[in-house]
């Protein structure tokens, strides 16, 4: 009776073993099988019309950006507003008056001076996108600035070459 048992309990045991290994095998073979969409891989053109969920922005390509005009006027409100926008995200690494020595500006590369002619130059659509989006070492702002803050941002930006 007691080689029954034994017998038994190693049959239930053996099957219990191979279910095992038969779950392990899926799970880890599984992965490879699946379909995969890789990031960049393929474009999955949206449908026309579509817009984002939250009422922002759709991301385009930095080029179409560039030639996007700006949709808020310069009037002082906007530039009042930007003003204060750019004490806060800005000024730490352009400073103040935007000419590029702001506080944190030892322990980083230098940025650039934003009332001179090489800031002044891009258009307002580039501005707007590398305060969005960011660029080589400048962080992006789209998180913390909506559209307009971006824009009445870039308004304070022309402002800064009159000073």
């Amino acid at each position: 009776m007691r080689w029954i048992f034994l017998l038994c309990l190693l049959a239930v045991g053996g099957v219990a073993g191979a279910m095992g290994l038969l779950v392990a095998y899926r799970w880890v073979t599984s992965m490879q099988t699946d379909v995969k969409v890789v990031a960049g891989e393929m474009v999955i053109v949206q449908p026309a019309g579509t817009v984002p969920r939250d009422a922002g922005e759709l991301v385009v390509a930095r080029e179409a950006y560039a030639n996007r005009p700006n949709p808020v006027p310069r009037t002082p409100d906007s530039v009042k507003r930007g003003a204060a926008l750019f004490r806060i995200y800005c000024s730490p690494c352009h400073g103040v008056s935007g000419k590029g020595d702001g506080p944190v500006t030892p322990r980083f590369i230098p940025p650039p001076d934003l009332a001179g002619p090489q800031i002044q130059g891009r258009t307002d659509g580039h501005m707007s996108y590398y305060i969005g989006y960011g660029g080589a070492v400048m962080p992006a702002y789209a998180e913390a600035l909506s559209v307009r803050e971006r824009w009445d941002v870039v308004n304070y930006i022309r402002t800064l070459a009159q000073k």
